[in-house]
């Protein structure tokens, strides 16, 4: 952030979390703490497509959508529960 935001703009840089729907309560409230406390006001993205990848028994990479959807719903609750957004969380 320092050599990318060192204003810290709000919205000049967008951070894209992708971690998958059984690790992003664990992970993502502390990255979001870390930014914060170096006075990051990011926009947040969520990419749940690359954080739910599966192997198939062929050896073809796939996604289940109960786990997609799992990630952003996650992500969106946690922001909100923080007091932030994620860019795409429009619902209430």
């Amino acid at each position: 952030m320092e050599r990318l935001d060192p204003g810290r703009a709000p919205g000049r840089l967008t951070l894209i979390h992708r971690f998958g729907a059984k690790s992003i309560g664990d992970a993502l409230p502390g990255l979001i703490e870390a930014v914060r406390a170096e006075g990051g006001q990011p926009l947040w993205i969520c990419d749940a497509m690359h954080g739910n990848t599966q192997t198939t028994s062929g050896n073809v990479k796939t996604r289940n959508f109960e786990d997609v959807y799992s990630e952003v719903e996650q992500a969106c609750d946690i922001h909100r529960a923080m007091g932030g957004s994620l860019a795409a969380c429009t619902w209430n």
